[in-house]
């Protein structure tokens, strides 16, 4: 008879083999996606199922610098990111559900534009509750998590041990915190944070916080509330091995802009983006649409997003001396 309400069951399926395969080829470059081959997906489902901590041991290693910082990332083999693809498909709902909704990331249907969205909403129709800002991130967030703490918060979700210690051996295959270059490491990140962020929200006078990874923006109504969370902040962190770093900042809302995941906002004026943009063009469609709702979303935009969408609703006209085109409305 077979065992009924095993999760780990459901991974070692030759069906969530497929599925993981499909996930592994979405968002890669088509050279880069490899073709579906049944013999050797049943390799890596014997493998995972007789020693899932050896499949998917031994990272490979990679340093890039971004935005002036140095970044150490753990790659998965090909085999180990189908048997961890395997793992997410089964365990990834039941971690979602205990994430909260004000937590963007590299998540599906979370990412960056829809946090601009929605904290740019929030300051246009709670300008008494966003009165103050404040703005802080995590020194080296993820070489601070401890597999301790990480695997504690899985353990109030999950009851099979399978699973867990599945999870255990994704975590230690990788030294240095929780990796970076993992499938599902955005997601465990977030769920690392899920305490505090209630934490924050509980003190008297905080309104909304959004979170970004380790970028925290918390709105309060009183400049005293947004320094009262800093501190439990910074008292919640230390306690956990981590530290704010020192660019944190409380300001008003009615004198700067709001920064978040590349947007500059104000409630005041249309968000715009502060990331090499071609503002020009932008704005000359801001101007076009003039309902302010759209006005919002087209602003909101990525730059290939409103470009398909200009090109869509325009056409050029005649090439200019300067190299630029004169558009008219189709």
């Amino acid at each position: 008879m077979k065992r009924v309400g095993y999760l780990a069951d459901k991974v070692f399926t030759r069906e969530n083999v497929r599925a993981a395969w499909d996930a592994y080829n979405k968002n890669r470059p088509v050279k880069l996606r490899k073709a579906f081959d049944q013999r050797r997906a049943d390799r890596i489902l014997q493998a995972a199922r007789r020693d899932f901590a050896a499949v998917v041991a031994n990272p490979r290693e990679k340093t890039i610098f971004e935005s002036g910082k140095e970044r150490r990332l753990q790659i998965p083999r090909f085999a180990a990111s189908i048997a961890m693809l395997m793992l997410w498909n089964v365990a990834g709902p039941y971690i979602e559900r205990h994430i909260h909704s004000m937590s963007f990331s590299s998540r599906k249907g979370m990412g960056g534009h829809l946090a601009a969205a929605k904290c740019s909403r929030f300051l246009r129709t709670h300008r008494k509750d966003a009165k103050y800002c404040l703005y802080f991130d995590v020194r080296k967030f993820y070489q601070h998590i401890q597999v301790r703490i990480m695997m504690s918060r899985l353990e109030a979700i999950f009851k099979d041990r399978r699973i867990l210690d599945m999870f255990d051996a994704v975590l230690r295959s990788a030294t240095g915190g929780l990796p970076i270059g993992y499938p599902f490491s955005h997601s465990l990140a977030n769920l690392y944070l899920v305490p505090l962020y209630f934490l924050v929200r509980s003190i008297k006078g905080v309104s909304r916080a959004f979170v970004y990874m380790d970028n925290w923006i918390v709105f309060a109504r009183f400049k005293k509330a947004a320094h009262k969370a800093r501190a439990a902040a910074k008292a919640w962190l230390a306690g956990m091995g981590c530290e704010i770093k020192d660019d944190w900042q409380v300001f008003p809302t009615a004198s700067r802009r709001v920064k978040i995941c590349g947007f500059a906002l104000h409630a005041a004026h249309p968000p715009r983006l502060y990331r090499r943009i071609w503002r020009r063009t932008r704005r000359a469609f801001c101007v076009f649409a003039a309902h302010p709702t759209k006005r919002l979303y087209l602003s909101l935009m990525s730059r290939k997003g409103w470009l398909m969408a200009i090109n869509k609703h325009f056409s050029p006209a005649f090439k200019l001396p300067n190299g630029g085109y004169l558009w008219q409305a189709r």
